[in-house]
């Protein structure tokens, strides 16, 4: 059992030093500002970061947007509130 152990770590290791000698690293690796393919990776990145901000924002609109609503009907609840004041509010919040 030891024997075939040893000799699948001989194996694993040569093929490792083999692999290691072929492998090169591409310009992107590199990070090669003229490449074409480090331009595309940029412009994608920047994709990315521009939609999820762009969702993220819409997040942060939707709980704003509850709140304010979230306010209104509680201050129309509150005992002698004025309806028709918090109304005319709403009517100039929506512009």
């Amino acid at each position: 059992m030891k024997r075939g152990l040893f000799r699948i770590f001989v194996f694993l290791a040569a093929f490792t030093v083999f692999a290691l000698s072929r492998a090169g690293a591409c310009p992107v690796c590199y990070g090669a500002p003229d490449s074409s393919s480090t331009q595309g990776m940029t412009a994608a990145i920047f994709s990315l970061l521009g939609v999820t901000g762009g969702v993220l924002a819409a997040f942060a609109a939707m709980f704003l947007r509850i709140r304010r609503r979230t306010r209104l009907i509680l201050a129309q609840a509150a005992p002698g509130a004025n309806a028709q004041n918090t109304t005319r509010q709403e009517a100039e919040s929506h512009g």
